[in-house]
């Protein structure tokens, strides 16, 4: 097989962006249509991906076997509920200011330097499934995006504008993704309920750091685990002070 994750420059972003749309497709909320596009059309070509990376083969090679494993849809979905629940906790968030940023000022900025990544592509968050701009999923698809401009660039448009790119890449998981994401991916790994997410969160992580390395990337900071909630003030039960609405007490 072709070491095609460090052979030609196009053929290297193609793949890029496949990793990358497979990682996105596998943390999004599971939907029938999705689970099975993702088996019949992304999951043959993350099989023929090949790498001398051996710590990311390895990990690619057991997500491969789990995901053609998984037929079970309705587990895998409730399995992703009991990661991901609708109000969000402390074992595994999906979002970067959870991990960075101990003040709400920090927090806006972070947020607002990456939303500023994508309005300098031309890009924003939005469509069918709507998440914040510094979500593990928008921030992956970002990447996924810039790989599948890099591949274009290089076919059409010429090295510089490809060199551009990549070079907004290595910037971009320099500042956020790169900083938040490995320590995500070992939370994820290490509590996740369905070896689907357990192989997806040690591949995310071997990946981003394969990444780094190929992109000569020093993250600015490096964040294992989340922040600790704001303690509740003594005005009401929520850092800001709000009251709670449960009759006889706070039972948040």
């Amino acid at each position: 097989m072709t070491n095609v994750l460090e052979q030609d420059d196009w053929v290297e972003a193609v793949a890029r962006t496949l990793m990358y749309d497979f990682l996105v497709r596998g943390l999004m909320y599971p939907t029938s249509a999705m689970w099975q596009a993702t088996r019949d059309t992304i999951l043959p070509g993350m099989a023929e991906l090949q790498t001398t990376d051996s710590r990311l083969g390895g990990r690619l090679s057991e997500m491969v076997a789990v995901a053609a494993a998984t037929t079970d849809f309705d587990d895998a979905r409730r399995a992703h509920g009991l990661l991901f629940p609708p109000i969000e906790s402390q074992d595994c968030p999906a979002y970067e200011t959870a991990y960075r940023g101990t003040e709400v000022f920090q927090q806006a900025h972070i947020m607002a330097d990456v939303a500023g990544f994508y309005r300098a592509h031309g890009v924003r968050p939005g469509g069918p499934e709507r998440e914040r701009p510094d979500h593990i999923t928008t921030e992956l698809t970002f990447m996924q995006f810039l790989s599948r401009k890099e591949a274009y660039a290089l076919e059409h448009l010429g090295a510089e504008r490809a060199a551009e790119c990549r070079a907004t890449q290595a910037l971009f998981l320099r500042d956020h993704l790169g900083c938040w994401g490995p320590g995500m991916a070992k939370r994820m790994a290490a509590i996740a309920s369905h070896p689907f997410f357990n192989a997806l969160g040690l591949l995310l992580e071997a990946w981003l750091e394969h990444e780094m390395q190929a992109l000569a990337v020093e993250p600015a900071e490096l964040t294992v685990q989340p922040l600790p909630f704001p303690p509740p003030t003594s005005e009401g039960c929520g850092p800001d002070g709000h009251d709670c609405p449960a009759a006889g007490g706070c039972v948040c």
